[in-house]
This record gives structure tokens, sequence and C-alpha cells, in this order.
């Protein structure tokens, strides 16, 4: 007789002489996730918040009915209003996210600034709610390059980007948007498919307040990047090219969510700084722009390898 007969004939002996007992399961709970992203400073301000449920299927109320709305120093006030999804994702996210975004109704430019306590109120249309608090990173000015807004890069040069400290930020991040790629390197023999590329470098600390542009971006991208275009970019900024550098001061509520907890088989463990019927988070961001053409410097533009005075 085959052995798996065997033990299931043996499997059912046991049986007979035992009593079964119903054991049932507990159905996950459907959590509310909320993300506040507050980003000022240099170019518009932006206020977006993304709410979503954990399973990922529509919850107990419908999300864009929600009441959100920030509160600032001196009596501020910002509602939220709903707005695509869009405005709260990258484009390859919006399709495989289910979820609501807003985005801050009208308000002045500069109504917050860096350094400024704010607090979040979130409301659901079923009486669910989150709040939660956070100081939004000090100002800090950008020391290298010198030039306020626009410098050229020579070919096969590199810049130091230096900048003060912000007072409250738990790191620095240097986002750089390339673009002109295809043309640039085409005449050098190389051939790319996409004509821009986003790069993403970082600075863990409060005090570490350097990046080397380019080669210090896209230290999270070099296994997706295209090898021969990770090799010139490690020359310098191709003759051509258009980069526009976002220098960001990032707070602890944002780093705690981003990092998250310790070790978990099932996924990341973020940290929440929003509290109440749900979990999320309430961030800050403080930025500082800056864009940089490859090529001599002239017709106005100066060397971004110029020094300060």
């Amino acid at each position: 007789m085959p052995r798996i007969k065997v033990g299931l004939l043996a499997l059912a002996g046991l049986l007979a002489g035992c009593e079964l007992e119903e054991t049932s399961l507990t159905q996950p709970e459907n959590v509310l996730v909320a993300e506040v992203y507050l980003e000022v400073g240099d170019g518009q301000d932006e206020l977006t918040a993304f709410l979503q449920w954990t399973l990922g299927a529509e919850g107990p109320s419908d999300l864009d009915l929600a009441s959100i709305r920030i509160e600032g120093p001196e009596g501020l006030v910002i509602p939220f209003l709903p707005t695509g999804k869009g405005d709260c994702l990258e484009s390859d996210l919006v399709e495989a996210l289910e979820g609501s975004c807003f985005k801050a109704a009208v308000f002045e430019d500069g109504s917050l600034q860096p350094g400024d306590r704010v607090e979040v109120q979130i409301s659901t249309a079923d009486g669910q709610s989150l709040e939660g608090g956070m100081v939004l990173p000090g100002a800090f000015e950008l020391i290298h390059p010198a030039a306020a807004e626009v410098c050229a890069l020579p070919p096969g040069e590199s810049i130091e980007v230096l900048w003060t400290r912000s007072e409250g930020a738990w790191a620095y991040s240097g986002e750089t948007h390339i673009s002109g790629l295809r043309a640039s390197l085409g005449q050098a023999g190389i051939a790319i498919e996409d004509d821009s590329v986003t790069l993403l470098g970082l600075s863990v600390s409060e005090t570490d307040t350097t990046m080397v542009f380019p080669q210090e971006f896209g230290v999270f991208d070099r296994f997706d990047l295209d090898r021969e275009l990770a090799l010139a970019l490690q020359e310098g900024l191709p003759p051509g090219t258009e980069a526009q550098i976002v220098m960001s001061a990032l707070e602890r509520n944002f780093i705690n969510w981003v990092r998250g907890g310790g070790f978990n088989p099932s996924g990341a463990v973020r940290v929440p700084s929003l509290r109440g019927d749900g979990v999320g988070v309430l961030a800050g961001v403080v930025r500082k722009i800056i864009r940089v053409v490859g090529g001599e410097p002239g017709n106005g533009v100066p060397s971004c390898l110029e020094e300060s005075d």
C-alpha cells in the first residue's frame, strides 16, 4: 500500500477517537492611513495629503468626503480639497494604489515659513479622525555654487554643493532632474532610451551639508541606471544638458516614516506621527533650488565653479 494512503488511514483512525474543535479566524482590520506632506521654500509651496485603507479596498466611508486642514502660526488655517491622485503619487503608482488625494485650497504662497509649528486635523465622513503636529525644518542657504539661480558646469567638472545647516533637520536629500541627455550623449556615440533621468542623493545627518554633483546623486538608482549613462555622469554633466537640483531639509517625522522600524518579514514597518483612528505621518520639507546647464559659462550665465565673495 502506498505510504500516502497509509498515512491518511492512520490520520482517519486518530480523528475517529477525537472531538474536533471549531476555530474561527479573525478578519484583519481595515485601518485608515494618512500621509500629509508640506514642502516650502524655493518654488511653489506644495501641501498634499493622501488617504487610503490598509487592505487596499474601499473602507466604510468615501474618503473623498474627508475634512483635512492645517493650522499654523497666528491663526493660519489652510483647508484641503480633493484632487486627482497624480498630485500625490508618482505616475506609475496612480493606477496601482487605491485612495484619495487632497491638495491645499487657495492660499498665499509663503504663508508657511521654515521653522513654523503646524498641526493637522483629519476627519472622515463616518467619524474617524487623526491629528498630529510638527515643526518645519529651519531655513538654510546654498553656499556653493554661489550663483543664486543658474550656473554653467564645464565638461569634465563636478560641483561640491555646499549649504548651511538647517535647524531641526534630521537629514538632507538632493534630487536632480537632468534633461537633454539623448542628443548630448548621442554625439559621443552613446545611445540611451530616455531623454531625461531623475536621481537622488542623501546626507544622513543634520551636520552633513555637502554633496558632489553629479557623482553623488543616484546612489539609490545605480542598479536601474543605464551603465553607459552612469559612467558618463561620473565624468560630469554632459554638454548641452540641463539639470535642476533640489536640496531639501527633512525633519524627524519624515525620516521616521521613511526609515521605519526594525526588520519585519511581512514588509516595512513605518513609525507614525499621527494619532487617533489610524496611522500616518505629517512630514515637513524645506527646499532650495538651483539650475545647472552643461557647458562653458557665457551669455550672462556664470560658472558653477566660481567661489562666493
